[in-house]
């Protein structure tokens, strides 16, 4: 495994580090994560120029089926924000055995969950696309691909609560190297099934679900491998991995609001969809959106980097009993990342029309990818302070006002703001891009608020 595991500090150390050692602090967690996240990005990216060779249905189908999976995610942030927020105080305070125990039972936790998803989700297909509006070959693309992508929820979240394990302890190397052997398992099995290349059949979204359901299984192996080479190796003794009721609280209370918040936003951007559909750009509105926030991605991706090593850092200071030091490893973080996501911000804004263009060449869904990146560019900054100090907040285990903050901006502005400007006022899907830039800003301020205050310093885990 990685040598970037930490050395839990006393407090007089953490107390007398200067101003460059807390940020090199921070980068040496976040510059792995970046990389992470980039992968993702890279995967999202290649999955979706792969799709769009499909045609439009395909891309409007995933970019829907897309916004449903990440329900899923949502109920397995319940397990994940508690798991690094307790690992990395018990690492703080130099305490490995119950820092692996912990782990052991939010794994436990993560596979129950995963398979309870799994079969609620199997049986709203239909509906959940009847709601949204999704019809005819779009719908029927969708369905086909949910089908075999659902088929890796539960080892999905086993490999997610790992990989939260990990980053709680500091090491956001192990992460890295699982989500790179993941994207070539992901990338080989689109080019194999879905467009039916090395002889194999063109299975189409179909088989775009089965890639994305193989690297799932392929990546909780090596994550599994990696875990029992880590000082959390005895989490995967059978007295580990039984969810006990006190263990089982002590996790989900501070991951249930974190799920919540993520449930906020996915049902917000369902709600969000559902007013694209009934603009006049109907099916090139909802093309475009999958797209605009695929290529948006590669400009927040440092934010959600910064945002692990937020989280790390005052989970870890705060349980070697230094908050004061914690609320400078949150800011350090903050500053680092905004600098960062406003230069993206700016390249995007530049260079929105070239790549937009990578995933379509439809002019009416180009215009409106474009559209989404210029305007969306403009609320970058305010997106990485909400981004990277909601997790320093998570970090700290403090999760219901984030929540709440979420939700007001969310369910009572972005949905509110969207049916106002696109529908009722006439802008069309420009409308709600205005929008969802409106509710990145107020949450960005939200963030600032709410870390500022330092209530979040005496909450326990």
């Amino acid at each position: 495994m990685s040598s970037a595991l930490p050395v839990a500090h006393a407090p007089e150390q953490f107390d007398h580090w200067s101003s460059r050692q807390t940020h090199q602090a921070v980068w040496r967690i976040a510059w792995p994560s970046v990389l992470t996240f980039g992968l993702m990005t890279t995967n999202s990216i290649l999955d979706r120029i792969f799709v769009g060779q499909l045609g439009r249905d395909a891309l409007a189908a995933v970019g829907v089926g897309g916004q449903i999976l990440f329900i899923t995610v949502s109920a397995a942030m319940a397990i994940t924000v508690g798991t690094t927020a307790i690992v990395a105080r018990f690492t703080g305070a130099q305490d490995t055995d119950d820092a692996a125990h912990a782990t052991g039972q939010s794994i436990g936790l993560g596979l129950i969950i995963g398979i309870l998803s799994t079969v609620v989700f199997y049986v709203i297909i239909d509906p959940m696309m009847a709601l949204l509006g999704v019809r005819g070959e779009a719908a029927r693309q969708c369905h086909a691909f949910l089908t075999y992508a659902l088929l890796g929820l539960a080892p999905g979240n086993v490999g997610a609560v790992i990989s939260a394990a990990f980053r709680g302890l500091g090491d956001t190397r192990s992460p890295l190297k699982v989500m790179l052997f993941a994207n070539l398992i992901h990338m080989c099995g689109d080019w194999t099934l879905m467009l039916g290349h090395w002889g194999c059949p063109r299975l189409g979204l179909a088989g775009a679900g089965m890639a994305a359901s193989s690297s799932m299984f392929a990546s909780l192996i090596v994550y599994l491998a990696l875990v029992r080479r880590s000082p959390l190796r005895e989490c995967l003794r059978i007295g580990s991995l039984i969810p006990t009721p006190a263990w089982s609280w002590r996790i989900l209370r501070i991951g249930i609001p974190a799920a919540i918040a993520a449930v906020v936003r996915t049902t917000s951007m369902l709600g969000f969809t559902s007013v694209l559909a009934r603009t006049p750009e109907g099916i090139n509105a909802l093309a475009a959106l999958p797209i605009g926030m695929t290529a948006e991605s590669i400009a927040f991706m440092p934010g959600l980097g910064f945002s692990v090593a937020a989280s790390a850092l005052v989970g870890q200071a705060l349980g070697a009993r230094s908050p004061n030091h914690a609320s400078r490893l949150g800011w350090a973080s903050a500053y680092q990342g905004v600098v960062v996501m406003s230069l993206m911000g700016l390249l995007f804004y530049v260079a929105a029309v070239p790549f937009a263009g990578l995933f379509t060449r439809d002019p009416s869904v180009l215009r409106i990818a474009v559209s989404y990146l210029r305007i969306m560019a403009i609320s970058e900054p305010m997106l990485a302070f909400g981004m990277i100090l909601t997790g320093a907040l998570q970090g700290a285990g403090d999760t219901i006002r984030p929540t709440v903050a979420t939700a007001i901006s969310f369910w009572l502005l972005r949905l509110p703001l969207a049916w106002l400007l696109a529908l009722h006022l006439g802008y069309g899907s420009s409308g709600a891009w205005i929008a969802m830039a409106c509710t990145t800003i107020v949450g960005g301020l939200f963030a600032i608020a709410l870390f500022r205050d330092g209530k979040w310093m005496a909450r326990e885990v």
